[in-house]
């Protein structure tokens, strides 16, 4: 890790662009992007330094995490939400791989990434075949174990095999990628592995929050298809994750398809809520005719590894019928409070977004609602969309008692109901928005797994087209209020 701290002067600027301009040329990465995206975070960490510009100072490290070349500045200027917009920008031109910023607790701290040659060293398909769905089953012997950093390649190949190149997770193309997440310990995974050396089948897990994960890239070769590997690697995925103490297991089945739902469902998971046009357009082979026209949407699954504690969660109006809906139907004990008029809230939130560019997917993830909540919220989703976001997710934390009064009016951003994700990580229990370009959802390419996933999928997506509507009449009635006003009689034309 490099570390460096300077002034947020010009010359300040300079250094610390210098520094990670040399940092990206050692390593062989992008320095003219690497130098390029610090000193725009830090002129704009000098823009927001509430001391004298020449004398506030800013930290840049500089460290790689995998793949990619991390460089993170921590700043004491005026809170941010997010990174700075044309920092985003960049990163949706493909020049920088992804960026994040929030506050913590100490200061702001804001994060570009860069690739390194690794990052984008894809995966060989010479001499690759996709396997047919009906081809012949072979007898050859597997051995089932962990899965390895070693086996990136063999797993890369799999899903070749299975799906071409149409599988909706791109980093799984790209072995670098994945063998950097396995030796982090960010992806576990049970595998069946054949002689030569090939994978037959596999079973993942991702961390993403502290004792909860989301499993998937479930993959079986239809040559190894029948024997039930599938249900043996799930079986040790899941003893594993308890041994590991996660407490929280999330699964995100297609709604093109309803076996994975059945499956979830069926193994005790309740169903928590749907992310609309999580990504882009897609091809399920097997499943689609050809690319969809529509963003892929999923629903969202959650099983409790860990008997849950009671907890309250406070909803703000809007979402609550909803939200009722989901905790009616799960097993979880939760109940909703009331809102609280009057009491003494805090003034500020605390927030943090990123941007994927890849997906053009936004998240924003609020740990402290205090009550410019709305104002924040809204001047975060505007960054975003300036960038590119096509749908944005934000994540509130539904124990705190101040979000059922300040986070009245969020719908007012087009923010409609996604999900309710119980004991979240450091988040605790998670209401989950999400905003929609095209809140006009197609659902027509659409196989519901069970009765109440097209109800609930129902409500949902009725929400967002509401809410799409509901702007578009706001927008109107103003221009129709112009109208009349623009024909009253002025002192002019008396």
């Amino acid at each position: 890790m490099i570390t460096a701290t300077a002034p947020v002067d010009p010359s300040g600027i300079a250094v610390l662009a210098s520094t990670a301009a040399a940092a990206a040329t050692h390593l062989g990465g992008g320095s003219e992007v690497a130098a390029l995206a610090v000193r725009m975070l830090a002129t704009d960490a000098r823009r927001r330094s509430s001391l004298d510009g020449d004398a506030a100072e800013v930290t840049l490290t500089v460290e790689v995490d995998g793949t990619e070349l991390v460089m993170r500045l921590r700043d004491t200027g005026e809170p941010v939400a997010g990174p700075p917009g044309d920092l985003l920008t960049l990163v949706d031109a493909g020049f920088a791989t992804g960026a994040d910023g929030g506050t913590d607790g100490s200061g702001n701290v804001t994060v570009v990434r860069v690739a390194l040659p690794g990052h984008v060293r894809l995966l060989d398909d010479t001499d690759l075949e996709v396997v047919a769905e009906d081809a012949p089953a072979v007898d050859a012997p597997v051995a089932i174990r962990q899965l390895e950093p070693g086996d990136a390649a063999a797993l890369t190949r799999c899903i070749y095999r299975c799906y071409g190149w149409t599988y909706p997770n791109a980093d799984m193309y790209f072995p670098d990628r994945v063998t950097a997440a396995i030796e982090s310990g960010r992806r576990i995974g049970e595998v069946a592995m054949a002689s030569d050396g090939e994978m037959a089948a596999h079973w993942g897990a991702v961390v993403v929050a502290d004792g909860v994960v989301e499993t998937g890239v479930t993959v079986t070769d239809p040559r190894f298809r029948g024997r039930g590997l599938a249900a043996q690697l799930g079986d040790r995925l899941l003893a594993r994750l308890m041994e590991m103490g996660v407490h929280g297991r999330l699964r995100e089945p297609v709604l093109t398809h309803p076996a994975t739902q059945r499956i979830a469902l069926r193994e005790g998971a309740a169903l928590a809520g749907l992310i609309l046009h999580a990504g882009k357009p897609l091809e399920q082979i097997g499943i689609t005719d050809g690319v969809l026209t529509e963003r892929v949407s999923v629903t969202l699954m959650y099983s409790p590894l860990i008997a849950l504690q009671p907890a309250t969660m406070w909803i703000p109006g809007v979402y609550e019928s909803i939200a009722r809906d989901v905790l009616d139907h799960a097993d979880w004990p939760r109940d909703l409070g009331a809102a609280r008029a009057g009491t003494d809230y805090p003034a500020v939130s605390v927030l943090g977004s990123s941007y994927d560019s890849v997906n053009r997917a936004g998240t924003v993830q609020v740990t402290t609602v205090g009550a410019d909540l709305v104002d924040v919220v809204d001047d975060t989703l505007g960054t975003l969309r300036r960038a590119g976001a096509e749908q944005v997710v934000v994540y509130l934390p539904a124990n705190q008692p101040a979000l059922a009064s300040l986070g009245a009016g969020l719908e007012s951003l087009s923010l409609g109901f996604a999900a309710l994700i119980p004991a979240y990580g450091a988040l605790g229990d998670a209401l989950v928005l999400q905003w929609l370009a095209e809140p006009d959802v197609d659902d027509s390419a659409w196989v519901f797994g069970d009765p109440w996933v097209e109800t609930l999928a129902n409500r949902v997506i009725g929400q967002a087209r509401d809410l799409g509507d509901q702007v578009v009449r706001l927008r109107r009635r103003q221009a129709q209020r112009q109208q009349l006003l623009a024909a009253l009689p002025t002192d002019d034309n008396r």
